[in-house]
């Protein structure tokens, strides 16, 4: 499990933006902390790619 600060670090993707993913209901973590820190898991992770390579090749 990766929180969201590492999957930003790893992916280039900002913070920000998976927070909106999440609140669209396009990349939902596979499971939020006690505290509420999200954790993705390697699913999320794949899922994340895909949304970067249509982003990539500009598909809405």
């Amino acid at each position: 499990m990766k929180t969201v600060k590492e999957v930003a670090e790893i992916t280039g993707v900002s913070i920000r933006t998976l927070r909106y993913y999440d609140e669209i209901g396009l990349l939902k973590p596979a499971r939020l902390t006690e505290a509420g820190y999200r954790l993705y898991d390697n699913q999320a992770l794949e899922k994340l790619q895909q949304i970067m390579f249509f982003r990539e090749i500009e598909v809405s």
